[in-house]
């Protein structure tokens, strides 16, 4: 049974640093760490064993925004349902917290994984780190914490006229 764990900056987040060094920065794993490490929630998935194998962070932007940053989940625990409940877990602190809003960045090829929870993308593509990304952004009432297809058998913007090939289905 996979399991998740809420930290905060206080705690000993070496647990997420190491992922996020492992995932995105192996070879300089201080380059993951940033100023809003300094003030943020996290969440952290647990295999069945205990191991950490995902995380995520919510944290304020230099606007006061609820962002989501730095989903990610080793490649050999994917298609496990960790990404979901890593998503699942920060989206609802952000509504605990009385989130207006929550934003986050994030690949293209990514886009279709926020959009079932409510989000949707703004503005323009742009670059990060080389890597073609998304602003997403929902309104608190938008979010979805299901994060599954709804009303009428369509997720929240889904153009797709069977969920089959609906993207935020994608695996």
């Amino acid at each position: 049974m996979i399991r998740g764990k809420y930290l905060s900056s206080m705690d000993d987040i070496s647990p997420v640093l190491s992922l996020r060094a492992a995932m995105l920065s192996p070879e300089d794993p201080e380059a993951t760490r940033d100023v809003h490490d300094e003030m943020c929630f996290y969440a952290l998935a647990l295999d069945d064993d205990g191991n950490p194998k995902g995380t995520g962070r919510l944290y304020l932007d230099e606007d006061a925004r609820f962002r989501l940053g730095t989903i990610c989940v080793l490649p050999e625990a994917r298609g496990n349902g960790l990404g979901d409940l890593i998503a699942r877990m920060l989206l609802f602190r952000a509504l605990d917290l009385n989130a207006a809003s929550v934003r986050a960045v994030c690949p293209v090829n990514a886009v279709g994984f926020l959009l079932r929870y409510g989000m949707h993308p703004v503005g323009e593509v742009l670059f990060c780190h080389g890597t073609a990304c998304r602003m997403m952004e929902a309104a608190a009432e938008e979010i979805n914490l299901e994060g599954s297809c709804h009303r009428n058998g369509r997720c929240n913007g889904c153009s797709a006229e069977d969920c089959a090939n609906c993207p935020s289905e994608a695996k």
